[in-house]
């Protein structure tokens, strides 16, 4: 049962990931000229949901192509994680100026805000949630030792 509700968790983040990653190619290509105050926060959703639809696919992909598997998740990792951080800097350098609909498109704006804002998130419960775990078994250790 656990191994079951474990495999539909999975099934259903890498469904989330699928769908995260076709949306922002979409934003991208739907307000690629529609923000000249900072023309790369198109650019950064399109790379961004490109490589979020490689990583998907290169996960179907490991139990083929193991070896290479594990090296390109590591490039693209690498690579994912420097496009996050050009990415914050390109849209949070727009966030106490007061920009109007003219400078840069409000959906396009903040639904990059949105999606960096989430990535924080996932990033930070990512690194508090095992701390957590290993605290919670350590005492439970203890405690019933």
């Amino acid at each position: 049962m656990e191994s079951s509700c474990f495999l539909c968790l999975q099934i259903i983040t890498l469904i989330a990931w699928f769908g995260l990653g076709i949306a922002m190619i979409a934003m991208g290509a739907i307000y690629k000229d529609e923000c000249p105050i900072q023309p790369y926060i198109p650019i950064f959703l399109l790379v961004a949901g490109v490589t979020h639809l490689m990583f998907v696919v290169l996960l179907f992909l490991r139990r083929v192509l193991e070896t290479c598997s594990i090296v390109l998740e590591a490039l693209i990792g690498m690579f994912s994680f420097a496009w996050f951080i050009t990415g914050s800097v390109w849209v949070f350098s727009l966030y106490s100026k007061n920009i109007d609909s003219n400078q840069c498109d409000q959906n396009l704006y903040f639904f990059a805000f949105g999606f960096l804002i989430f990535q924080y998130v996932v990033i930070g419960l990512s690194l508090i949630v095992p701390c957590f775990g290993c605290s919670v078994r350590s005492f439970l250790y203890e405690r019933f030792d």
